[in-house]
């Protein structure tokens, strides 16, 4: 008799599907054995999130979960006791969590019913609520090994476990880039710089328009691509003022948010992600490292850990349009460097970043939790008897 499979709860932050952390969510979801598991997610709104996962045969409940408030105690209980509800009605066995609201109620829903907590940390910033959280988890899943410095202290550290993002290798491939590029307006054999994410200072968009200039007086042909929505308008007149400086208007492009961000990795020669602050490990690394792409990415944070310094990219200091414009320099005069850097990415991508390893890895750790809990039950059942 096949055994049925075991109903695991997720929990998203946003409903939309824009940002790397709900694509993240989306691919294991919808990557998981399903003879294995059966998974529900809730959502706190309507969105691209949840229309997609409803098209793969996912279940979605919109649930808007409040910002906890003393003031507000029995809306947040009203909130609560709906999740128990959804929780006892669809027999959930492990619960699955990410941002640090959401984290919360799961983790008081889970200890109310019993159930297991797995807590997805994506983001290298500190929560004031991170000791509570970290003793309502049973398990922290952190996207980078650079995470554990913020749980130093205050978590066991036998309760983190690291899985890097995985990214699906067949979409992400660099075999078809030539009709994306022909039907933009950058002349024919121009270099395609190019970088994903929101217009805003931690970005980091600047610091590569910087180079850009740089870039120029070296007599480099260039061209500079900003993928992703304007969240600063402020910060892109900053940005689109210092390319009129360095007289490069004409060779950046502003791109806002790209559904097919795909099709535009597979065109370009050389990602950059010139982020400002630390990042926990960004897709978009990975994502031009499946397109067989050289990358170029900071330090700190979980970016570095994606790629091998001077073999399948480079990292540089934060702010400093001097460092990475020596190496764009570099990759710019160099095409068979390009290409072997882009061959190492692309290998180790396949080695350490696919889907099918990072949902593989999480589906193992489901099952170490649902055998702990179901031996435990059988224990006391025993004793009991």
């Amino acid at each position: 008799m096949q055994r049925k499979p075991d109903r695991i709860l997720y929990f998203s932050s946003f409903g939309n599907l824009r940002w790397g952390g709900q694509k993240s969510l989306f691919h294991l979801v919808t990557g998981l054995d399903r003879l294995a598991f059966r998974p529900s997610v809730v959502v706190p709104s309507e969105g691209g999130l949840a229309r997609q996962l409803e098209e793969k045969g996912v279940e979605v409940c919109v649930i808007a979960l409040p910002q906890v408030s003393p003031k507000r105690i029995l809306r947040d209980l009203s909130a609560l006791r709906l999740l128990l509800n959804v929780i006892d009605d669809r027999k959930i066995d492990l619960l699955h969590s990410d941002g640090p609201r959401n984290t919360l109620y799961a983790g008081l829903a889970a200890r109310l019913r019993g159930l297991p907590l797995v807590w997805h940390a994506r983001a290298m910033d500190a929560d004031p609520y991170d000791r509570i959280l970290c003793r309502l988890a049973t398990r922290v899943v952190l996207v980078a090994d650079a995470l554990r410095d913020r749980y130093n202290g205050i978590c066991n550290a036998e309760k983190l476990v690291t899985i890097h993002n995985g990214v699906d290798l067949d979409v992400f491939s660099g075999t078809s880039g030539v009709a994306w590029r022909e039907s933009v307006p950058i002349p024919t054999g121009r270099l395609i710089i190019a970088s994903a994410g929101r217009i805003e200072p931690m970005k980091g968009q600047e610091t590569l328009i910087a180079a850009g200039g740089t870039l120029r007086k070296a007599g480099a042909d260039f061209h500079i691509l900003l993928a992703g929505e304007t969240v600063d308008s402020s910060y892109e007149r900053v940005c689109r003022q210092k390319a009129a400086e360095l007289d490069i208007s004409d060779r950046v492009t502003f791109m806002g948010h790209q559904d097919d961000m795909a099709s535009v990795l597979k065109a370009i020669d050389i990602f950059v992600l010139p982020s400002a602050v630390r990042e926990a490990f960004p897709r978009s690394v990975i994502e031009a490292m499946a397109c067989g792409k050289p990358v170029i990415v900071t330090s700190g944070g979980g970016a570095p850990e994606a790629l091998e310094d001077g073999r399948s990219g480079f990292v540089v200091p934060p702010s400093d349009p001097s460092t990475l414009s020596e190496r764009l320099i570099r990759l710019a005069g160099d095409a068979a460097l390009r290409k072997a850097m882009g061959a190492s990415a692309r290998h180790r991508a396949e080695e350490l970043f696919s889907l099918e390893r990072n949902v593989r890895k999480t589906q193992d750790l489901y099952r170490t939790l649902l055998t702990g809990r179901k031996n435990a039950g059988r224990c006391v059942q025993s004793v009991r008897t």
